[in-house]
């Protein structure tokens, strides 16, 4: 179950397990608000919910989701979020309270909170309460942290499985044919060094600070390209321009490989992180990886891609030292360390992980 298909994050997550699933010989319903994709091989099935403004649409989801599932019989349901009833919660985006404490903190959101974020809160705490699930599937010991810490969800409770990724669609070869052409298309001369941030919600992905560092101490010959979408877009195109063309912000784009091929460095400096699929995906294409502590994929990096995670995403220093660090001499051994960290995690592991969790859950009903 989950709100609507298109989209990245944890709506190409569903996709690519629903297809990944089916593909593998299981029958596969998906309940949705807004069948806006097709998923192969899945049976795509439409949940209706009261069209007035977003916190109706979420609350009504929210209850009559899991009401319509109730009609049938099956092994397993599992909600992608903001479902009040499943057997298994996937929690791909780290816990909404942890996400307005930490922007809150940052000063980023307003300590009063809104009807729509307090139904989230009441619809998350009846998801982990105990007629909400099961079990619970996080994407990351950090997301872990999240749940048990925030709603008390024992630790026996949660299985954690790492997101995978599709080590053919990302590749280091691609760098000097489909890099090169993306970097024509985006304007940046052949020797200028590219750092990319990718994600959907600015703030939340950090990519503010990363505008902040270019704005106040930017790596020298670099570009910075900002690829995703966020409801300030507007706004956030508007500061890029006033950095004398060092900035580059693209609005969501579909060929992430193509804009990885196109990078020296991807920086993610997130406030919030359960997993985040690029991190994954940039050491895939052979590209070395900045983020924070606070993205889960982090747990992933080790030895030398370890050194160019920072505590704090708001610490400019230590941004502007990871990043000299990874365009640096050293940049193509971590090029190559990326590589080899991506290829322990292909997608079929994960698939067989989330099989074994499902097995569990299905044999405990």
């Amino acid at each position: 179950m989950h709100r609507r298909l298109a989209g990245g994050g944890t709506e190409g997550d569903l996709r690519r397990m629903a297809t990944g699933l089916a593909g593998r010989g299981h029958e596969v319903h998906v309940f949705c608000a807004r069948a806006d994709a097709t998923v192969p091989g899945v049976r795509v099935r439409r949940v209706p919910i009261l069209p007035a403004g977003r916190l109706a649409r979420l609350v009504s989801f929210a209850v009559l989701a899991p009401r319509a599932v109730a009609r049938e019989r099956w092994d397993v349901v599992v909600g992608f979020g903001r479902t009040i009833r499943q057997d298994l919660v996937r929690v791909g985006g780290g816990t909404h309270r942890t996400y307005l404490a930490r922007m809150e903190a940052a000063g980023l959101r307003p300590r009063v909170r809104g009807p729509y974020h307090r139904a989230i809160l009441r619809i998350e705490s009846a998801a982990f309460g105990a007629g909400g699930h099961r079990r619970v599937l996080a994407v990351s010991r950090r997301a872990a942290d999240e749940v048990a810490a925030d709603y008390g969800v024992a630790r026996a409770r949660i299985a954690v499985v790492y997101n995978g990724v599709d080590l053919d669609r990302f590749r280091p070869a691609q760098q000097a044919t489909l890099g090169a052409a993306t970097r024509r298309a985006l304007g940046i001369a052949d020797g200028t060094r590219v750092c990319v941030g990718i994600g959907t919600g600015f703030r939340r992905k950090g990519f503010d600070l990363l505008l902040d560092l270019w704005r106040t101490r930017p790596p020298a010959d670099a570009r910075l390209v900002l690829v995703g979408g966020d409801e300030r877009l507007a706004r956030w195109r508007r500061e890029a321009a006033m950095l004398d063309g060092r900035v580059i912000v693209t609005g969501p784009r579909a060929d992430v490989e193509a804009i990885l091929a196109a990078a020296d460095v991807v920086c993610v400096p997130s406030r919030q992180e359960a997993f985040g699929n690029v991190v994954l995906e940039a050491c895939a294409a052979g590209v070395p990886v900045v983020t924070s502590r606070r993205t889960g994929a982090a747990e992933l990096l080790a030895g030398a891609l370890a050194e160019l995670v920072v505590d704090a995403p708001e610490d400019p220093a230590a941004l502007a030292a990871a990043l000299a660090r990874a365009l640096g001499p050293e940049h193509p051994a971590l090029a190559r360390a990326a590589r080899a960290c991506a290829e322990q995690w292909p997608w079929s592991q994960h698939l067989e992980r989330l099989e074994a969790v499902l097995a569990e859950v299905a044999d405990g009903r």
